[in-house]
């Protein structure tokens, strides 16, 4: 209603404002589509109708206040650069002889806009969430062969189950082989786009552990407690490993005496926690929050599940809590 009424303005007052007005409209419409994208990308984490209903709530209100604009500046362009008398034939009329159509048409219009707006951008965010998960997936794949294969594991590894088989100890020395030959199995050709479940992660744990206890000995208490009925659980896959790897690394081997690191998963509504806690020393913030591997933990959860998913960490006096909450999707 506005682009007519302007471009009729102009055929009877050419004047140099009106000529940019059209432009500068241009503008603000754009600018109006900002609190669509942001209602729809604050809203991508949740579920079912009630995003989409948010979303034609703010699509109602958008166009609603975009044809509210109209009429007023249409009344602020007659009175300003009209001559008396002349408004009256530039009028938005219909077939009928409607004079008050055009605001509706304009609701109907911008309406249909902002709709698609909404629509497109649902499919943009969900096309960039997708890639950043793809990334992600790529950049933990790398962490797998630089950190989770990191040479000092594999020296270590090799190292002791040389050391089992000097001493004589030739089927612990076997075992432990096949134990790290289990876990650079699942950790190469694991497909870290997908998702995997539970009981997939929980036996590659086991794998690493048992390599590491080798090393560590009594020194290293692992209890693995899994609620029933969570095993079958979709997951990324090795989200875990990093958590228990940074438990041994800071609290496991700096002392002398046995740390207990324990693993828990527990159901909490339509989401499952995974918490990994030690009673070490205590680690310094440093070694906590923001590592290299709980960043990636955090960047992976986001991509994946958006804000549905989240890590948190705690340390106290004695010892260290990473938890992992992400939603549960069968």
């Amino acid at each position: 209603m506005l682009v007519s009424h302007l471009l009729l303005t102009l055929s009877v007052n050419p004047s140099p404002l009106l000529m940019l007005f059209p432009f500068i409209w241009t503008a603000h419409g754009l600018l109006l589509t900002w609190p669509m994208h942001e209602v729809m990308r604050r809203t991508e984490g949740m579920q079912g109708a009630g995003r989409w209903l948010l979303a034609g709530l703010a699509v109602t209100a958008l166009a609603g206040l975009q044809t509210l604009l109209d009429v007023h500046i249409s009344s602020w362009v007659a009175r300003n650069f009209v001559p008396p008398g002349e408004w009256a034939g530039l009028v938005f009329r219909t077939p009928q002889g409607e004079s008050d159509a055009g605001p509706r048409i304009s609701l109907m219009i911008y309406f249909w806009v902002f709709g698609c707006y909404a629509m497109a951008d649902s499919l943009l965010l969900s096309q960039r969430r997708l890639i950043q998960a793809q990334g992600a997936a790529q950049r933990a794949e790398l962490n797998a062969l630089r950190l989770q294969l990191h040479p000092h594991f594999l020296f270590n590894a090799l190292n002791s189950v040389s050391a089992l088989i000097v001493t004589g100890r030739l089927e612990e020395a076997d075992a432990t082989a096949m134990n790290l030959a289990a876990f650079l199995r699942a950790a190469l050709l694991a497909d870290h786009a997908a998702a995997v479940t539970l009981a997939d992660e929980s036996e590659a744990l086991q794998a690493y552990l048992d390599v590491e206890r080798v090393r560590f000995g009594d020194r290293l208490v692992v209890e693995i407690d899994i609620q029933e009925g969570l095993y079958d659980v979709p997951m990324p896959a090795f989200l875990v490993q990093p958590l228990i790897e940074n438990a041994i690394k800071h609290a496991v081997a700096p002392v002398a005496r046995p740390v207990n690191v324990t693993l828990t998963a527990r159901r909490s509504g339509d989401h499952m926690k995974l918490s990994v806690s030690d009673d070490g020393q205590g680690r310094l913030s440093a070694a906590t929050g923001t590592g290299t591997g709980l960043r990636n933990i955090r960047e992976r959860l986001m991509a994946t599940y958006g804000a549905e998913a989240s890590l948190t960490t705690s340390r106290g006096s004695e010892g260290f809590t990473a938890t992992i909450s992400l939603p549960i999707r069968h």
